[in-house]
């Protein structure tokens, strides 16, 4: 067990037993330091099991592995949901990582030279290093529009969405367009729900999970993001989506107004939902404005009666509370200023599982603890 003396030294605490945290352990492990793993869940994996029955991975198979211990072979090429939860399950065992269930991390702060890790509970780890793997999927974001509190149907997160069973037969509108949503408003179209309906904010580049149907669209990300430049390969898949995709114009969604490759971020990778959307049986609708008793307002100034709204706005960090005592590491928008696999200007305090890219966040996951794991060996030294 970890110690309770808030006098002790541990080697190193990793705050967050996910993909990222696990991978960094067994990285950190691979080097002989001996990490212990905090995680708030009451099992490993236990966030990708709670997650909406259609789930696969995006990514393929080989490359969505952790460090020193891939997925099985026998497993699909893209891996449903409970399946990589027994995955994590099966690596955090190979690997004999300590991971501590059911200890939810309250803060992190510099004490006497050292990182103080303090529970919700109230015990306390002191080490030299920290590493904070807690994820961008940390805390449901929900905006407050006008007129929630009067809504007479039913809201519900992304993060709670199990399955449109529930919803069918009823008017449903997905607020958000990005892998969860457009998955969700498939979902929904195939449980049968009477109408579904999507908000529509910022139109996101939408790729085929293989383009043409032949290559993996993660390979595209792997081959091309190291030529660092960002806005010439934009540019060109650009391009290719209009052949691979079509033009979406017609159904709803305007041209993307972004990039993946510039902007760092995973595009909507799509595993049926330009189906029902060109077979008209999802509606693409503006912005959210507001909410009344009986339905919602658009931007646009025009209206529809919904029984159920569904909010794909994405999630926080949580950063800026687990970090309060620690200024200057943590952005406005709750994200790490420090590269994943870097130490900050705060020496010893690492951050891993924040890099979402065209290449997978799995994948730089692994990248990313492997890379962690040598500076966190060369400074310990």
């Amino acid at each position: 067990m970890p110690p309770t003396d808030a006098n002790e030294v541990a080697q190193v605490v990793i705050v967050g037993a996910g993909a990222a945290g696990l991978s960094a352990g067994a990285a950190l492990k691979r080097k002989g330091i001996e990490p212990t793993v905090f995680d708030r869940d009451d099992r490993i994996g236990g966030t990708w099991a709670r997650r909406y029955e259609r789930l696969h991975l995006h990514t393929v198979r080989r490359f969505s592995g952790l460090a020193h211990y891939p997925i099985p072979r026998a497993y699909p090429r893209y891996v449903h949901k409970d399946m990589y939860a027994n995955y994590l399950e099966q690596y955090a065992e190979a690997l004999q990582l300590q991971v501590e269930l059911n200890h939810p991390v309250r803060t992190v702060r510099p004490v006497d030279g050292l990182w103080e890790t303090v529970s919700e509970q109230g015990e306390r780890w002191r080490s030299p290093v920290v590493v904070i793997a807690t994820g961008s999927y940390n805390e449901a974001v929900v905006p407050r529009w006008p007129g929630m509190d009067t809504f007479a149907g039913h809201i519900v997160h992304s993060r709670d969405y199990a399955s449109g069973r529930e919803f069918a037969g009823r008017a449903v509108l997905v607020v958000g367009i990005g892998n969860s949503g457009a998955e969700i408003a498939t979902d929904l179209v195939e449980q049968g729900a009477a109408s579904v309906s999507v908000a529509v904010r910022t139109p996101p580049p939408i790729v085929t999970r293989e383009m043409f149907g032949v290559v993996p669209v993660q390979l595209f990300g792997i081959a091309l993001m190291p030529l660092g430049i960002p806005r010439a390969v934009d540019r060109i898949g650009a391009t290719l989506r209009k052949r691979a995709v079509g033009d979406l114009r017609p159904y709803g969604i305007e041209d993307a107004a972004w990039g993946p490759f510039t902007a760092r971020r995973p595009a909507v990778i799509d595993v049926g939902f330009l189906e029902v959307l060109k077979a008209g049986q999802v509606t693409v609708r503006p912005a959210l404005a507001r909410l009344d008793q009986r339905g919602v307002e658009f931007a646009d100034g025009s209206s529809s009666e919904f029984d159920v709204v569904v909010v794909a706005t994405g999630f926080g960090t949580g950063l800026e509370t687990i970090l309060r005592s620690v200024p200057g590491v943590v952005s406005e928008d709750g994200q790490p200023l420090a590269r994943s696999g870097q130490s900050i200007a705060a020496s010893g305090l690492y951050f891993i599982g924040f890099d979402e890219t065209i290449r997978g966040h799995l994948f730089e996951a692994r990248r990313e603890s492997k890379r962690l794991a040598r500076r966190v060996a060369r400074s310990l030294k």
